[in-house]
């Protein structure tokens, strides 16, 4: 059931996305075209290179915001009722909203790398030899990285990164998911508000506790520092699920 919910989700993402992204390479294609009289008119290459740019972004943030947009809506709006009536757990629900969210947001990665790619068609440039040079960049960047914390620590490096992903989604469904238990029209103002007064309250206890059990672990030992971060990571990302997953389950509030 999993893969039917994540199925519909990424259609219905893509439906949204495919407009910046869409557009995103046709200005690629544009632009290309442009360079070829570039040296007679080198104004229309830097427009349409402007409008490149901005397109970039709005595909990232789209493809990012799009299922973050989608949860809501669809849990804790009038579209809630259809959902929760499905015949499905509240654990295959919130999977499928999270894997569509990260699977969009790489995506709309994936989309503008190819983008830029038609860019470089034609302009003398072996795209072989620079996939090469970048590799060799990676690798010597990992060999550094081996040498100074050795293997462990890019096992580490790896494992928190990919810890961070799921968090950065599920921390706004949790804000989102506690901001529709208040029985007000202003829900979406009480999420920014619960969202930023967190931020703001995190950044105390950072400041106040946070820096001093980083430093003094990092004295012991960047291993002990890398723990602490994939821990904490961990732990940020079993309690807004469970959160989350109790919310959805127990309550939600359809009223508007």
């Amino acid at each position: 059931m999993v893969g039917k919910l994540l199925k519909h989700e990424l259609y219905r993402i893509a439906r949204i996305a495919a407009i910046p992204a869409v557009a995103m390479i046709a200005l690629a294609i544009l632009c290309r075209i442009s360079l070829i009289g570039a040296a007679d008119s080198p104004e229309l290459p830097a427009i349409i290179a402007i409008f490149y740019i901005i397109a970039i972004v709005a595909t990232l943030v789209v493809c990012a915001w799009v299922g973050i947009v989608r949860f809501y809506r669809t849990l804790f709006t009038g579209e809630g009722y259809m959902t929760l009536s499905l015949p499905v757990s509240a654990d295959q629900l919130l999977i499928s909203k999270l894997l569509s969210s990260i699977i969009a947001s790489l995506g709309g990665v994936v989309v503008c790398v190819l983008s830029a790619l038609i860019l470089l068609i034609g302009q003398g440039i072996n795209i072989t030899m620079i996939l090469d040079s970048l590799s060799s960049v990676l690798i010597d960047f990992g060999v550094e990285i081996v040498n100074a914390g050795g293997g462990l620590y890019v096992f580490e490096l790896v494992l928190l990164y990919i810890l961070s992903i799921p968090m950065s989604f599920l921390l706004f469904y949790l804000v989102m998911a506690v901001a529709q238990l208040f029985t007000t029209k202003n829900r979406t103002v009480i999420a920014v508000a619960l969202y930023f007064g967190g931020a703001f309250v995190w950044s105390i206890i950072m400041s106040l506790v946070g820096n001093l059990i980083i430093y003094h672990a990092l004295q012991v030992s960047v291993h002990l520092y890398m723990w602490i971060e994939i821990v904490f990571t961990i732990a940020v990302d079993l309690i807004s699920y469970f959160v989350v997953r109790y919310i959805i389950k127990n309550k939600v509030n359809l009223l508007t």
